[in-house]
């Protein structure tokens, strides 16, 4: 555990106890239940670009991944089943319940000796400098607060000319969703202009953002962010480290 409790006090904490099987599976089908099928489609092919991405990234470098934020291994699992045996994926979080979660389920999977979960705050992690050559994130960013310092410290433990590459959530600047993100600390990387800046503060220079999936957002109590009805759009970006 590398959390700091007085630096990381006000961050996100679970609230469901999904490091037990029953209420980590009850709570993937009430998410689940909450989306639309388009929302589903796009999202498992997302998963499936992102994953093809990162496995790319790992056969040109050593194999080796730094997740941040990575919950209940929505993205990590999928990952590590798709990536060589000598691949080493550090998934990080917050919180260690949802972790305790994720490998619960990598041990059944068979795939628990590909990851290496660590409780830390991604804005003061506990890694040498230039120790990782990709770093990955499914939505994590959206989800921390002054998001520009999660991406400093990946700058630093990063390697020069290594890969960032993560989904992000957009919105419109004048929507509820955009208000609600600035009130909450978490409107830094919500629109490309936002997500630029951000990236260019943390020494990150932009390879390319692709957007995945658009559409309006459906009622769903489970997520903060985007609110329902507002207009909103998935992107996936590949950053790198300016050596």
């Amino acid at each position: 555990m590398l959390k700091d409790a007085q630096t990381s006090a006000n961050e996100f904490e679970w609230q469901v106890n999904v490091a037990d099987e029953k209420k980590y599976d009850e709570i993937n089908r009430q998410y689940g239940s909450y989306l639309i099928e388009d929302q589903r489609i796009a999202l498992r092919k997302m998963l499936k670009e992102l994953a093809d991405l990162v496995v790319k990234s790992c056969n040109k470098f050593d194999n080796k991944v730094l997740d941040i934020a990575t919950g209940m291994g929505t993205f990590v699992l999928p990952l590590a089943e798709r990536t060589s045996a000598d691949t080493l994926i550090v998934g990080t979080d917050i919180d260690e319940k949802p972790l305790r979660g994720a490998m619960s389920k990598a041990k059944k999977a068979h795939i628990s000796d590909k990851l290496s979960l660590v409780v830390t705050d991604a804005k003061h992690m506990s890694f040498m400098n230039n120790s990782f050559s990709t770093i990955s994130s499914n939505f994590g960013f959206n989800n921390i607060p002054e998001t520009v310092l999660a991406f400093k410290e990946c700058a630093r433990v990063l390697e020069p000319e290594g890969n960032v590459i993560f989904s992000s959530l957009w919105f419109n600047e004048n929507s509820e969703s955009a208000r609600l993100a600035e009130e909450r600390n978490l409107a830094q990387i919500t629109s490309e202009v936002r997500l630029r800046k951000t990236l260019k503060q943390a020494e990150l220079v932009v390879d390319w953002i692709e957007e995945a999936y658009s559409g309006v957002w459906p009622h769903n109590p489970m997520d903060l962010l985007p609110v329902e009805g507002d207009a909103y759009a998935h992107v996936i970006v590949q950053a790198r480290r300016i050596s």
